[in-house]
């Protein structure tokens, strides 16, 4: 590993651990055991690194089209490994928000993706439909459970906290049966 991956692997730890704020570049810097220049010489500052950790995140989690889930045992076996990653940068869906005020070119790359994000889960939906994994006639409640889906994922660690709920590996990984109750009425064959 690169002195770079390093740098952004002890950083993500950090943001995990203390939270961003918490966390400054001289604090990385002393975890890493290197002096603040030598971080500085790799990274021009705390949001340059946030933006890069959430850079990684998106390519660990999106799936090439070809292989966006067709079927309920596929995107169940996404959801997992989403959430998985979604532990790894915890840090950033618990200040989503917050980083976005302090980093515009953050917010702005979050958009777009979010925005391609909907899309791709508007496809899953149309393909579990084509697939007559479920059924939606209406377009308004595609829509809606498409829109519920993404919301339940960028906003689920927030939800946690806001009715003190501990967020740990297990209780992330809940966010799934959110996003299946959502799915629940349109099934064609039920779940068991």
């Amino acid at each position: 590993m690169s002195r770079k991956e390093d740098i952004l692997e002890v950083a993500c730890e950090l943001f995990n651990k203390t939270g961003t704020q918490s966390s400054t570049t001289n604090h990385i810097a002393k975890a890493m055991g290197i002096s603040p220049g030598n971080l500085h010489y790799h990274y021009k500052n705390r949001e340059e690194i946030v933006r890069l950790l959430y850079i990684n995140m998106r390519k660990e989690t999106i799936p090439s089209v070809e292989n966006l889930p067709k079927d309920i045992v596929t995107l169940h076996q996404h959801e997992k490994l989403v959430t998985e990653i979604r532990w790894k940068y915890r840090f950033f869906f618990k200040e989503m928000l917050s980083l976005f005020t302090r980093d515009s070119k953050l917010e702005q790359l979050y958009i777009k993706d979010n925005i391609e994000h909907r899309s791709r889960i508007r496809k899953v939906m149309n393909t579990l439909i084509e697939n007559k994994v479920i059924t939606i006639i209406d377009e308004e409640d595609i829509n809606f459970l498409v829109d519920s889906i993404s919301l339940s994922w960028q906003f689920y660690s927030s939800f946690l906290q806001t009715i003190g709920e501990e967020l740990n590996e297990d209780s992330v990984q809940n966010v799934v049966k959110y996003t299946s109750a959502a799915m629940k009425p349109y099934l064609t064959k039920k779940e068991n």
